[in-house]
């Protein structure tokens, strides 16, 4: 295991009686990014987090944090966690909030509290008591509890739940700015559309078993090869002529009458001159920007992806 792996889990199940809620999950885990483990509802997330916490025992299979096995006290230390909110006291502050979790889990020192809290957002808050807080600020400083004592590994599930549009914005903001450095976040979610907007990497799973991991970005790509969108002064000869190119893929039509061509986008300019060369001019030309939830949905046949 290199260096920068923080995460391996190798042949990682777990099953509660009859159900298997993990099979056979291997994925890999670089230090420094924001990593989404993502799938529908009763896919295997947070269970798979409960293992790598060493709240769960996993059936068989095994996993490894900064290259030592499972269950190993010193690399726990090294990870913060928000599997759900921590119940906070609502009569306290922010601040006070922080002091009581830190003292009892042993995390940090009194000046990371200042530090937390200007991370998340709350440093002009920090006095205000719990209860006057919005939900999204609520999120904020349960991930702020995470961020004591500076962990190499946080992992967050599933943390915008239940936010309304605008906590979402925030907590995602904040996300996406922890992962970096020395310090890697693990995130859970079933929302196709949080994780392209916050990851870098994601493990997509469904049933408990492992669909696909990589880079969001090359996903997306891979997704149905590169496609072109045109409109033409005459459609129906354009797609003769880019049909008859040896390689163009599928010529396809889009509900407003453009074309969707199968190609490279770096030839869009000889798909241009082909067209022209019969007298068809290009109106319009843009390349298609496939997104991470058409992708999920073709590599699970489901329309499960479709949730949030």
């Amino acid at each position: 295991m290199t260096n920068d792996m923080v995460i391996q889990t190798n042949g990682l199940t777990k099953r509660f009686g009859k159900v298997t809620a993990v099979d056979d999950l291997s994925m890999e885990v670089r230090r420094g990014r924001v990593y989404g483990l993502l799938g529908p509802n009763g896919s295997g997330k947070t269970t798979t987090m409960g293992m790598l916490l060493g709240v769960l025992r996993p059936t068989a299979g095994s996993f490894r944090l900064f290259g030592s096995s499972e269950r190993h006290e010193e690399s726990l230390r090294r990870v913060g966690a928000v599997i759900e909110s921590p119940a906070f006291y609502p009569y306290m502050s922010g601040r006070q909030n922080l002091e009581y979790f830190r003292f009892i889990s042993g995390r940090g020192s009194s000046a990371d509290v200042d530090d937390v809290l200007e991370m998340v957002g709350l440093a002009g808050r920090g006095d205000d008591r719990f209860r006057t807080y919005s939900l999204g600020m609520k999120q904020r400083l349960g991930i702020g509890y995470a961020l004591l004592g500076e962990p190499e590994i946080v992992c967050l599930d599933e943390p915008t739940n239940g936010l309304d549009p605008e906590g979402m914005i925030q907590v995602r903001e904040l996300i996406r700015g922890l992962g970096g450095g020395n310090r890697t976040v693990l995130l859970s979610s079933h929302l196709l559309h949080e994780v392209e907007q916050v990851c870098d990497s994601v493990t997509i799973i469904s049933k408990g078993k492992l669909v696909v991991q990589g880079d969001v970005a090359e996903l997306v790509r891979a997704a149905k090869g590169e496609q072109v969108r045109v409109k033409t002064t005459d459609n129906v000869k354009a797609r003769e002529i880019l049909s008859a190119l040896d390689w163009v893929g599928e010529v396809g039509a889009a509900e407003d009458g453009a074309l969707v061509v199968t190609a490279p986008t770096e030839r869009s300019g000889e798909l241009t001159a082909a067209m022209s060369h019969s007298q068809v001019y290009v109106t319009e030309m843009a390349p298609v920007q496939t997104s991470l939830e058409e992708y999920f949905l073709d590599v699970t046949g489901s329309e499960e992806g479709r949730a949030g």
